[in-house]
């Protein structure tokens, strides 16, 4: 069973660390790890076919569905993965300042209608609306995708059967809230910096774009 969580794990976990505080520390569940299945949207895939297996089941978080982030946020042909992913998606939309009522620039005004005197026109920034950004924006719920440069982070994992209550709750804590890992300790890896968790860099103006998976 999949199952999705909005944002990277606050308490600074990286995959491999949720997967170890999932399995081995706490034993919160039991993660797909079979190289021979492969979740997709469409359903679970024999390894290297189109052959669907049988149905994939999901459940989204409350937190993802606050933000507008359904099952119809994936594309069609979306893979999951196994064990556990932690991803990343950012987009910038693109704006162009035009004449006020119209899709042309202002170069593009004066070249179409000939001297204008400028203190008629009105300049406006619009929001321009190509078809990647027109895709992009119809996987949200309507009216909740930003409109301004913005980086989406989600959490997914992939269990063998479907988690109790008890076991759901404490890992969306973990992954949503920031709830610490039990026996901290074994975390703290002096020869292995890194080895389970990770910060998140700053993301710079010039490193967003729309990206399907990343």
């Amino acid at each position: 069973m999949l199952y999705i969580f909005f944002g990277f794990p606050k308490n600074g976990l990286h995959a491999g660390g949720l997967q170890y505080c999932i399995e081995t520390v706490e034993e919160l569940a039991i993660l797909e790890h079979e190289p021979l299945v492969q979740y997709h949207k469409q359903g679970v895939l024999a390894a290297g076919s189109e052959e669907v297996l049988y149905p994939i089941e999901y459940r989204m978080s409350e937190m993802c569905l606050e933000r507008g982030i359904t099952w119809d946020w994936f594309p069609e042909n979306w893979s999951f993965g196994n064990g556990v992913t932690v991803h990343k998606t950012l987009a910038s939309p693109k704006f162009k300042t035009v004449v006020h009522g119209t899709e042309l620039s202002l170069e593009e005004f004066l070249d179409e209608h000939g001297a204008t005197r400028l203190a008629e026109l009105e300049l406006e920034r619009k929001h321009i609306k190509h078809n990647g950004w027109r895709e992009y924006e119809a996987r949200w719920l309507p009216g909740t995708c930003p409109h301004d440069d913005h980086v989406v982070h989600l959490t997914w994992f992939i269990t063998t059967h479907q988690l109790p209550a008890f076991a759901y709750e404490r890992i969306r804590s973990l992954i949503e809230d920031g709830a610490e890992p039990k026996q901290a300790d074994l975390y703290i890896c002096p020869d292995e910096p890194g080895k389970y968790k990770s910060e998140i860099r700053p993301l710079t103006e010039s490193s967003f774009y729309v990206s399907q998976h990343s």
